[in-house]
């Protein structure tokens, strides 16, 4: 089952809230009612003797990326499950088959979010009250990840770095490149700040600055008059993430006084750090025993972050082999890795059950 449901929903990928087809193919895969469905989002509810609930969260939706796969299953869509969402889906409709067929006491809330990659689909589902509805304990996720095979990775407190977009804008002035004098050059200036930021690199470990996309100038013969940097800024600790926001701006007010540019730079609202929970974290490690790996803080960034302050939260990772790295417009995975996911998900109510809550 895990295989066909992952495969189909392989094909079919949509972006941000746009997860309607997607939706509608979780709710026929599910054999009981969806609750607090809006069509593109939605929750199914298995109530216990125990009314203290354990929940589970997927992401419905995909990429804007072009898929370089050829196999059957590759998408149709214009766009990619690159990040592996297709099989959190199938993870999480596995997961909730099994205690379909194995009731359990505590109940079960498994959430189905959009927009993950896009921002937004966490905080839509907070705001929709299904923490207090359903009086959620405990908050589980799981995500593939390459390069750690068989194992299951995890860490205490930070596990994801806080992260935000950052674009610049900045005005110059056109001028023939026969009188290049008569101009403000963007581009040498966004050049110019671009050296800085690579000092500011090496100063900054081990918080993360990287810009991957720059646009200067109308034709290649004229003084660039207008330009857009665009990047990301990521860290593990607040204070660092705040302080380099200053340093950027502070330095793009010294540049427009010194070449006369004007500049704006601008952050997104981004996503907080994925900071664990101590107890569910020891209870993934007692559980995946030998195959458990204790990770690193990753620089990747996930609005499941958003989620802690309504309850303690764990997000695991589950090993896979693929040599594709996340996001990769070639990204695939063996199904059948996925399944210690769905192993784990079980574990873990059960786990958490027969401590009657990880903290007493």
């Amino acid at each position: 089952m895990l295989v066909r449901i992952r495969r189909d929903l392989h094909q079919m990928p949509e972006t941000g809230f746009d997860t309607f087809n997607t939706m509608a193919y979780v709710v026929n895969s599910i054999p009981i009612a969806a609750d607090a469905y809006d069509g593109f989002s939605g929750v199914f509810y298995l109530p216990g003797k125990n009314t203290a609930c354990i929940a589970f969260r997927c992401e419905l939706d995909g990429l804007p990326v072009k898929e370089e796969n050829l196999f059957s299953y590759a998408s149709e869509n214009k766009a990619m499950h690159a990040c592996g969402h297709d099989a959190h889906m199938a993870i999480m409709i596995c997961t909730l088959h099994y205690f379909i067929q194995h009731p359990f006491e505590y109940s079960l809330l498994f959430i189905f979010q959009p927009a993950e990659e896009s921002g937004g689909g966490a905080k839509h589902m907070i705001q929709k009250g299904i923490f207090e509805k359903y009086k959620v304990q405990y908050l589980i996720a799981a995500h593939v990840y390459p390069h750690l095979n068989d194992k299951i990775g995890c860490r205490s407190g930070v596990l994801m770095a806080r992260s935000c977009e950052i674009k610049i804008i900045v005005q110059g002035k056109s001028a023939h490149a026969a009188h290049p004098e008569k101009g403000i050059d963007v581009m040498r200036t966004l050049c110019l700040f671009l050296d800085w930021i690579t000092e500011l690199k090496i100063k900054s470990s081990p918080s993360l600055i990287h810009f991957g996309k720059m646009n200067c100038g109308e034709v290649c013969n004229a003084v660039a008059a207008n330009g857009i940097l665009e990047g990301t800024l990521r860290s593990f600790e607040d204070e660092s993430f705040d302080e380099l926001r200053c340093q950027m701006i502070d330095k793009l007010k010294e540049m427009d006084e010194k070449y006369h540019t004007l500049s704006k730079i601008c952050f997104s609202d981004g996503y907080e750090r994925v900071v664990n929970d101590e107890g569910l974290v020891r209870l993934v490690s007692q559980i995946a025993k030998k195959d458990y790996v204790t990770m690193e803080p990753l620089y990747l960034s996930e609005d499941f972050s958003f989620y802690r302050k309504k309850c303690p939260c764990c997000l695991y990772l589950c090993g896979l082999s693929s040599g594709e790295d996340l996001h990769s417009s070639r990204f695939d995975l063996k199904e059948e890795e996925c399944l210690k996911a769905v192993e784990m998900n079980v574990s873990l109510a059960e786990h958490i059950l027969l401590k009657d809550g990880i903290n007493s």
